[in-house]
């Protein structure tokens, strides 16, 4: 087999599994199902930083010499460690969720009040999202990813079971009772957030455990992981002063001074450490961009946590003191500050390196992380605004609403399921189930979260039904992109190999009446000679799979004027070798 840069790795392991000893050297082969991932050589070798050359010259060497017994073929088996933390996400989300909020929404919309739901009702909800949707993600991801990021094994990992065990118990108990009018039973709501705080407790104890034990270099986002750390363990705390609360007083609800600015701290505290920490780490290569600028990136961290307490406290004080309600409005500029300077260090929005221009993978995840950042622009755009609205007037509160959902839905669960579409399949060794669905989803959850943004702020600005309406109908926009997304990533988890489509008979020879993706499924070297031939569209899984089923290659060759005779003759020449 012939190793270019887009070889895939789980092919040539198939090939030639005497390769494998390579890959766990340069640690390639631990993430991807059993056979090795399904990504290109030279991806792999960027995002691992791998010099290209050098690996592939110790893959031809380990080649020539064959699997004898001097060869020790490690066996590798599928770690899905991550699944069922991520699909209980999927679970809570389209119900007491994603699904619990539109039903909100639409029922909000009918009595054009935003006090028309118990608010007890709406911070059940929240927690479900926070802790469940958006925790839980965060904590399979990490469990999976941490190890493979500082090459190393997952420390302590028969404890994954209890802490995972523990938060379904705590976040069971939490949803259920915290709306429910049965007294005697309410003493339970501490026990819930202790339940959530020895879980993440324990995901603490694992996760540092395994950095720590790492002989890799420290990273520039190995703080953003120990810190994201520190603000879960203190978010699981001051839930459970909430849980208190809530018991001793004998309410139904948390005080808005207290629950508002607790969810922003667990926001710009943990979820943006983590979700910073991982695109630090990994986007230079996802987008083919040049790495992050350091001193960009410090600086987001040390202002960023400098002014998330700052935040929290200040908001918390600010109904009962004017220093507090200054310092709060205050405090929104250093953190847009710290967010508009991450994005300028991460340089998302940059143009390629170009360095991966000739290799084929899907890359549809690309505009999915983009968009986040764009709706992160968008939450700052909006967090800056908000100080000078009034503090505590109703118009300040559809904003601060309008913020919260740019960030959560927006920024957290768009990226969320831009890298899910991107690392589960590669945790799997497989293509995504369905690239279709990926793009409706995308147009989906977009379409809705821009209705439910910008509805909500003209709702606070003139408070006509009209926008009451539109607001109304976003979460079904959201719910229909989320239960896509929960179907085609489920059926991602549960594939366990890739089944092609059937053609008719092994082709011999191509002709002119020969389709273009028969060619390409049955000989996958050919597809370079497509690219050297100026078909840049194949580079495309989607073109292949769709318009290659229909164009031929007389079609193909006469779209893009290319010489048949000459294109036929490359096409059967490299068949030829293969026989």
């Amino acid at each position: 087999m012939e190793i270019n840069r887009n070889t895939i790795i789980k092919d040539l392991i198939e090939s030639h599994p005497e390769t494998l000893t390579v890959f766990k050297k340069y640690n390639l082969v631990i993430a991807g199902g059993v056979r090795g991932p399904n990504e290109p050589i030279a991806f792999f070798a960027k995002a691992h930083e791998v010099d290209y050359d050098t690996l592939v010259k110790e893959l031809n060497e380990a080649v020539e010499k064959g699997g004898g017994e001097h060869i020790e073929i490690p066996k590798l088996e599928e770690d899905k460690i991550y699944e069922r933390f991520v699909k209980t996400a999927i679970i809570l989300t389209l119900t007491v969720g994603v699904t619990f909020g539109a039903i909100i929404l639409s029922y909000i919309a009918i009595k054009l009040n935003f006090n028309s739901i118990y608010y007890s009702l709406i911070q059940a909800h929240g927690h479900a999202q926070l802790f469940g949707w958006v925790g839980l993600c965060i904590m399979g991801f990490a469990l999976y990813i941490i190890p493979r990021v500082k090459n190393t094994e997952l420390k302590y990992r028969n404890l994954t079971n209890i802490c995972y065990a523990f938060i379904i118990g705590g976040l069971s108990l939490r949803i259920i009772l915290q709306p429910l009018p049965f007294g005697a039973i309410r003493f339970l709501l501490p026990l819930s957030a202790i339940l959530e705080i020895i879980s993440i407790s324990l995901f603490a104890c694992i996760i540092l455990s395994t950095v720590l034990s790492s002989k890799e270099k420290v990273g520039i986002f190995d703080k953003f992981f120990k810190a994201g750390i520190i603000w879960f363990l203190i978010s699981a705390c001051i839930n459970f002063g909430m849980m208190v609360h809530v018991y001793k007083h004998t309410t139904y609800e948390i005080p808005k001074a207290i629950f508002s600015p607790f969810v922003h701290l667990y926001l710009f505290g943990f979820v943006f450490m983590f979700i910073f920490a991982i695109n630090i780490r990994t986007v230079f290569a996802f987008l083919d961009i040049k790495p992050v600028r350091e001193k960009a990136v410090n600086l987001t961290f040390w202002v960023m946590n400098i002014s998330v307490p700052i935040y929290f406290i200040a908001h918390m004080f600010a109904d009962r003191n004017i220093i507090a309600i200054r310092l709060s409005q205050f405090i929104a500029f250093p953190i847009a500050f710290a967010i508009i300077t991450f994005i300028y260090g991460l340089r998302v929005f940059e143009r390629s390196t170009r360095e991966l221009q000739d290799v084929v993978m899907d890359r549809s995840y690309a505009k999915t992380i983009r968009t986040a950042y764009i709706w992160l622009i968008v939450t700052t755009g909006i967090l800056l605004i908000i100080p000078f609205l009034g503090h505590g007037s109703d118009v300040q509160h559809r904003f601060h609403g309008s913020l919260n959902h740019a960030v959560t839905v927006g920024f957290i669960t768009m990226m969320i399921i831009g890298y899910a579409s991107k690392m589960i399949p590669t945790f799997k060794g497989i293509d995504m189930y369905s690239l279709k669905l990926s793009t409706l989803t995308f147009v989906l959850l977009n379409t809705g979260c821009f209705l439910r943004v910008f509805s909500q702020i003209l709702v606070g600005s003139s408070g006509k039904p009209l926008f009451y309406a539109i607001m109304g109908t976003s979460g079904w926009f959201e719910l229909a992109a989320l239960g896509l997304f929960g179907y085609n990533l489920w059926k991602t988890m549960n594939t366990t190999q890739v089944t092609k489509p059937s053609v008719a008979g092994k082709l011999t020879e191509v002709t002119k009446d020969t389709k273009v993706f028969d060619v390409v499924d049955q000989y996958p070297d050919t597809l370079q000679i497509f690219l050297d031939f100026g078909f840049s569209q194949m580079a495309n899984p989607v073109m292949r799979k769709t318009m290659g089923r229909v164009a031929s290659i007389e079609m193909a060759t006469k779209m893009h004027n290319v010489d048949i005779d000459k294109f036929l003759k490359a096409l059967n020449d490299k068949i030829a070798s293969k026989k």
